[in-house]
């Protein structure tokens, strides 16, 4: 194995300045499953990750690696998140999340994010140079998956909290939480008991998981909150870089937002292209549940894949100047920002309505968006750590 085809996507420096992209062309070129410095393959081709994305027999998810466990394996059963739970059972579980954040539930919930994202507005319309990560892109998300979740007062800012930091990536299997779990899985326990014991619950949503038989049986509280779990991960920390993202994209792109003004049929082409171009997942984990050819490569059951979501997104065999950021691409969706295949994120009309939505809301208040002098910003795509958005901006 040559020193070309270990690439290290946990190099720190790639905090500072960015997802090397210009390596991940290489890759693509030249080593498209290539090596880690731990021993993992790393995809980086649209053409195989698309097969391991859609391939659920072979390459299951694993959301372990950075929370101090060594592999989905040493999971306790109750404390799996969505998407690591094997089938037939992962399509009944997900059958419940499609009722509370599928297309039909998210259309109903519309007015309220509206409603969030002008009452933020209102809280910042006047300052000179606003923060819109804090007072904007980070409450959003959080107080649209409490609303959904039908969570007691105060619950956005704890979820901001935890998304903020990361505690929410954790579980009691995890040593640096271990026994009690991360502060989200007591919380969520003792709220899904509390509403096991009243005569109608709060929301729709927990309703659906209280009342679900899978495999024969109901969910026990920690599994409900588990999955609870699983939405904010997706619904809050997530999507909360998808909003980043695109706020930070109208600051900084000369012209786009005075276009997007006079052309609003394209706010979800932007919004698309933003899911493409700056993919708020950067990567994520697979490891091999048996045997498999992925490319020239022979895997072996139990080995690990570091799948790069950003570097499929940019594949310059898929997308003509896949580095360049566009609004007149053929296909607007065609991207995996949200994964694919019977695994794809099941919360991805959620986060575009809420995308959708805080853009729109954005262009009806202000007629500039610019950025502050003197200030350096993150580059995008960016990790999930907090990271100051400031803009001036100039009312209607």
């Amino acid at each position: 194995m040559s020193d070309r085809t270990i690439f290290d996507p946990d190099d720190p420096e790639h905090a500072k300045t960015g997802v090397p992209f210009g390596e991940l062309a290489m890759l693509r070129r030249e080593c498209p499953v290539a090596r880690t410095p731990g021993g993992a393959w790393f995809l980086s081709r649209r053409e195989e990750i698309d097969q391991v994305l859609l391939d659920v027999e072979s390459f299951g998810s694993d959301m372990t690696p950075g929370t101090g466990i060594d592999g989905v394996e040493n999971v306790p059963d109750e404390q799996l998140f969505l998407p690591e739970i094997g089938e037939p059972r992962h399509g009944q579980i997900r059958r419940l999340f499609n009722s509370a954040l599928g297309v039909h539930r998210t259309q109903k919930i519309a007015p309220f994010v509206r409603e969030t994202c002008e009452r933020l507005i209102d809280g910042f319309a006047e300052m000179a140079e606003p923060d819109l990560h804090s007072a904007y892109a980070m409450p959003i998300p959080s107080h649209v998956i409490a609303h959904i979740m039908g969570l007691p007062e105060g619950a956005p800012e704890k979820l901001i909290e935890w998304s903020f930091n990361g505690s929410v990536m954790f579980r009691p299997a995890s040593p640096l939480f271990s026994p009690d779990g991360p502060p989200i899985h007591a919380y969520l326990t003792e709220w899904v008991a509390e509403e096991r014991a009243k005569s109608e619950p709060s929301s729709h949503t927990v309703k659906v998981f209280l009342e679900a038989e899978i495999e024969g049986r109901r969910l026990s509280d920690v599994e409900i909150a588990h999955q609870l779990q699983t939405m904010v991960l997706g619904g809050v920390h997530t999507t909360r870089g998808l909003l980043a993202h695109c706020v930070e994209r109208l600051i900084l792109m000369p012209g786009l937002f005075d276009r997007l003004q006079d052309q609003r049929e394209l706010v979800k082409v932007f919004v698309e292209e933003s899911l493409r171009h700056d993919s708020p997942a950067h990567r994520v984990t697979r490891r091999c549940l048996k045997d498999a050819t992925v490319g020239d490569e022979s895997m072996k059951r139990g080995d690990w894949l570091s799948v790069s979501l950003a570097s499929a997104n940019r594949d310059e065999t898929r997308y003509d100047e896949g580095d360049e950021f566009r609004l007149d691409r053929p296909d607007s969706r065609d991207h995996v920002a949200f994964g694919g295949g019977p695994h794809i994120c099941p919360g991805a009309s959620l986060a575009r309505l809420e995308a959708n939505t805080a853009v729109e809301a954005l262009l009806d208040r202000f007629s500039a968006m610019e950025p502050v002098d003197g200030i350096t910003y993150p580059p995008m795509p960016a990790n999930l750590s907090y990271q100051p958005l400031p803009a001036r901006l100039t009312l209607h």
